[in-house]
């Protein structure tokens, strides 16, 4: 009878996995206009000690089609300082049968920063690429690591277009370490939370997908979110206490960038060399950051502590290269040399980086740049590249919270915020309309701020890709030659300059005996956001711009111009444009075209006003002047 009891149950395993996670068990609304739907997804923590904790991994994903695949991500990373105990994965069908299990001999064991010419960050990565849809996807992993500076957080809607069925987070502190903690957007969905002195967990049931929102504000400002850090850690073998930002920055002055600054009396000679005679203290920084930019080139290190403690100043300067963190505080010892004050500055990077945020002690950010404080404005250098101007950030670290470290301890400041005054394009060209109707003349651009930031690089590239750029930018010139292209680049003034010969045709349309033109032939604005019935997310316009267009166009003698459009003004609290034609003489007219932009942040009801404003620049950007043959 035993026996028979116990083959009964082996058989109804499989009978169980096959009805729990059969697609058709998935509740109708949350496989309705989605890619894929998270069935389980569960992250456990066990805190056990200030340098021990162990993080439990398990999620389950049906993927209904290719774009839902990024809902699976098959890798687990660890370092010297963190080991994976286990790992492994399973593939379902459609009805929930497994047809693949996977265990970790299956993973490939992987540098985790390929382009990093030191790295102990290593990755168990699973290539898996499926041979059918929809199918359910199972991956879990156990981990163990002596550093407890980074707690794993809690997204539990990772992604939109993604439902999720079922998701939970637990942590358990059994030695009461002091934890900070900050939940964010609960309101968002159904959570339920318990907190305890030793537990903290949270639960998440049946969420419907979040949409993909033109123009929208960081995922994670509408999506839960919760974020635990321990105020006592260990980081690669080095202890820390911090309850406050001051904690935080005398911490890291005190443990990894004290006595990493040393230069040798050589290169201190060099340097006062360098700046004797500039008598202006910023002068004299920027004459020693662009030796530091002549000097160096940056590589990436990320060994151990060697990941957030920068490598010392002689190294760097006896090497000629080192990553963020060495080159920043290089270039602070460089400085320091000839009496000037600087501070070592921690900051999320990128177009898309945020805020670090403030109410939140922990580490953060993934970038470090190096301020110097003048008195009429903190100078922001960054130090990884050898073509950015002094004092000049672009998207990369642009308009952010960073955390400066010094010697008192952390002080939260803000980077630049270019301002659509600032990031302006104007361009001015001499245009001759051909009696074959071809276009050609002479063109220069000049683009600052953050228009800066997106053409300076032209100047070291081929002068085939030059071209081809050209030729993707301007793509509604159809057969578009290009000559006698030259570049000035103003470093000091933070301005670009591009000028060049062009020629096009086939840009006019004949209707009847009538020639169509549009004067603005360069700079147009193309996309036009769609209306949304149901918005519900802010708009958020992160840098705005300005462009001005000036161009003088000479018509052939055998023409003569039979009507132009009237002026155009359009204001708006998201910005304004304006356009005219000015008749010079019968030969010449002369177009001006203004475009500004407004950074800002607005209601989520204004979005269909705005896609209305740009629907009007881009009609108005199409007008069209009529001339005819005398």
């Amino acid at each position: 009878m035993r026996i028979l009891k116990f083959l009964f149950i082996l058989l109804m395993v499989p009978v169980y996995g096959q009805e729990h996670y059969d697609i058709n068990n998935i509740p109708e609304p949350l496989r309705t206009n989605v890619n894929a739907i998270i069935r389980d997804h569960d992250i456990n923590i066990a805190l056990n000690d200030v340098n021990n904790m162990t993080v439990s991994y398990h999620i389950v994903v049906t993927v209904l089609n290719k774009r839902g695949l990024e809902a699976i991500q098959p890798a687990v990373g660890y370092d010297a300082n963190s080991s994976v105990q286990s790992v492994s994965a399973r593939v379902y069908d459609a009805r929930g049968k497994e047809i693949r299990k996977y265990k970790k001999k299956d993973f490939s064991d992987v540098s985790a920063t390929g382009a990093n010419l030191y790295s102990d960050n290593r990755m168990m990565v699973l290539d898996f690429t499926p041979s059918i849809y929809p199918f359910t996807f199972e991956f879990e992993t156990i981990t163990k690591t002596n550093s407890t500076a980074f707690i794993p957080r809690w997204l539990p809607i990772a992604f939109t277009s993604v439902s999720v069925e079922s998701s939970s987070y637990i942590l358990r502190n059994p030695r009461r370490i002091p934890l900070n903690s900050k939940i964010y957007n609960l309101d968002a969905a159904n959570i339920e939370i318990s907190e305890t002195g030793t537990e903290f967990r949270y639960s998440l049931k049946n969420q419907l997908p979040v949409k993909k929102e033109d123009y929208g504000p960081y995922f994670t400002e509408i999506v839960p979110f919760v974020k635990i850090a321990p105020q006592q850690f260990t980081l690669a073998g080095t202890r820390a206490e911090v309850r406050s930002w001051k904690d935080f920055g005398y911490w890291q002055q005190q443990k990894l960038l004290n006595g990493r600054g040393e230069l040798s009396e050589s290169t201190i000679g060099r340097i006062s060399a360098l700046v004797s005679g500039i008598n202006d203290p910023k002068e004299k920084a920027r004459a020693i950051y662009e030796f530091m930019q002549s000097k160096t080139r940056y590589i990436s290190v990320q060994i151990g502590i060697g990941g957030w403690q920068p490598t010392f100043a002689s190294e760097v300067d006896e090497l000629g290269y080192g990553d963020c963190k060495g080159l920043t505080n290089y270039t602070q010892a460089l400085l320091k040399s000839q009496g000037i004050e600087s501070y070592y500055t921690i900051v999320d990077s990128g177009p898309g980086g945020q805020d670090i945020d403030e109410d939140f002690v922990a580490l953060q950010g993934d970038h470090v740049i190096l301020t110097v404080p003048f008195e009429d404005e903190n100078v922001f250098l960054e130090c990884t590249s050898q073509q950015l101007p002094f004092n000049f950030l672009g998207t990369h670290t642009d308009d952010r919270k960073v955390l400066m470290v010094t010697p008192e301890g952390g002080v939260m400041t803000r980077t630049h915020r270019y301002s659509p005054e600032d990031n302006k394009i104007e361009l001015k060209a001499n245009v001759t309309l051909q009696e074959s109707l071809k276009l050609s003349g002479t063109l220069t651009q000049r683009s600052s701020g953050i228009q800066y930031s997106y053409r300076y690089d032209l100047e070291n590239e081929t002068s085939d890709d030059v071209k081809n750029r050209y030729k993707r930018y301007w793509s509604h010139l159809n057969n578009l030659d290009l000559a006698d292209i030259s570049f000035s680049n103003d470093k000091k003034e933070v301005e670009f300059t591009e000028s060049l010969w062009f020629e096009t045709e086939g840009y006019v349309s004949m209707a009847g005996s009538r020639i169509l033109l549009n004067p603005n032939i360069f700079q147009r604005i193309e996309d036009i956001p769609s209306k949304a019935a149901n918005r519900t997310q802010p708009l958020v316009i992160r840098r705005g711009f300005t462009e001005t267009d000036s161009i003088t166009l000479l018509l052939p003698s055998n023409y003569v111009l039979e009507s132009v459009f009237e002026p155009i003004s359009i204001t708006t609290k998201f910005g304004t444009y304006r356009s005219s034609v000015n008749i010079v003489n019968e030969a010449t007219i002369e177009y001006k075209r203004e475009f500004i932009l407004n950074t800002g942040r607005y209601p989520k009801e204004d979005f269909n006003t705005y896609a209305d404003f740009i629907k009007d620049v881009v009609r108005s950007d199409r007008s069209k002047i009529v001339f005819v043959q005398k």
